[in-house]
């Protein structure tokens, strides 16, 4: 009996041990086989500016394979044209693009969801002159042909920048272009001066070279990049809006640990010097979140925008966000009243 009980004593310890391995083999193997990541297509649609290096960062390093997204990626000359070009028409499902034209396509009654921002500054634009127009000062370009890319960030930092010369658009002779235009058009003379950013800011300084003055603004203007997606892409695959919000994270914190490498990566991506993306990168903000300044900022935009048209109804910018990606990848950078 006592042989008996022993044995079957080490009998009941060796099945134990059995079941353990097994469920041990299961966990390793077997769990890992239901967590082995999918794969997303998704198409992107990106300003080619510094502004997107949280998204060029992620797309260099491999974020977005890590994060289980195939991304199809289409640059443009300015957020506003990824939104208008890409996102709008159905060409891409995710854009980048800076609040003024949201809230523009917001006021049409566009459809579209903001997730997230990526970017905020207060010294981005600038005005580049011809100094043979008569251009000294700010003051001077009343009265001249000045142009640039009409509901864009750039053309509410000339609405700004106005005011802040106690000017406004009635004073100057105001024209709208194409961003790409617009250096060769000053060369050319065909205008005086024009509000925008870099890289054009840049390119109109090289072909001017000693017959130009730029003008800034600092602080007149915070700023947003925001990411925004198709109402089908929101409600159909909404996993996809969180692996690419999460990829952006991981791009945010390789910039505050590696900020040179990350310079020389959006320079390379431009195909500028890296002195051009290093000399404006302390004033810039490479973060995830949604704020309530960009929700009072779009509504301010708003009503600009609408001034001459009483009728109009404004958006409801506050319904067209939503949280739940953020909310998983980042809920602190969440400071919207709801």
């Amino acid at each position: 009996m006592r042989y008996r009980s022993n044995r079957s004593t080490l009998s009941h310890h060796g099945w134990l041990g059995m079941l353990m391995m097994l469920a041990c083999t299961t966990l390793l193997f077997g769990c890992s086989e239901k967590e082995v990541m999918s794969i997303d297509k998704v198409r992107l649609g990106l300003p080619l500016q510094p502004s997107s290096s949280l998204v060029l960062i992620a797309a260099e390093k491999g974020y977005f394979s890590q994060s289980g997204l195939d991304v199809e990626l289409s640059s443009f000359p300015s957020g506003k044209r990824a939104l208008l070009e890409g996102l709008l028409p159905g060409n891409v499902d995710i854009a980048v693009s800076t609040e003024v034209p949201i809230a523009a396509a917001a006021l049409r009654g566009e459809k579209f969801n903001i997730v997230a921002s990526t970017f905020t500054a207060s010294n981005v634009n600038r005005i580049i002159a011809r100094k043979d127009a008569g251009i000294e000062k700010p003051a001077d370009i009343a009265g001249k042909r000045i142009a640039t890319q009409k509901n864009s960030a750039v053309h509410y930092f000339l609405h700004l920048f106005l005011l802040e010369h106690k000017l406004s658009e009635a004073d100057i002779k105001l024209s709208f272009a194409k961003a790409e235009s617009l250096p060769p058009a000053l060369e050319w003379g065909t205008i005086d001066a024009f509000s925008m950013r870099e890289p054009y800011i840049s390119q109109a300084a090289e072909r001017l070279v000693d017959n130009h003055l730029i003008f800034a603004a600092p602080g007149v203007y915070k700023q947003f990049d925001v990411v925004v997606v198709s109402p089908e892409l929101q409600k159909q695959r909404p996993q996809v809006i969180e692996k690419f919000l999460r990829a952006l994270q991981m791009a945010e914190q390789f910039i505050q640990e590696q900020p040179k490498q990350a310079q020389q990566i959006v320079a390379g991506k431009l195909g500028v010097p890296v002195e051009t993306v290093a000399a404006g990168w302390d004033q810039y903000t490479f973060r995830l979140g949604m704020e309530q300044t960009l929700l009072l900022l779009l509504e301010d935009i708003s009503r600009w925008m609408a001034s001459e048209e009483r009728e109009k109804q404004m958006p409801n910018f506050l319904g067209m966000m939503t949280f739940d990606g953020l909310e998983r990848v980042k809920p602190n950078a969440i400071t919207v009243f709801r």
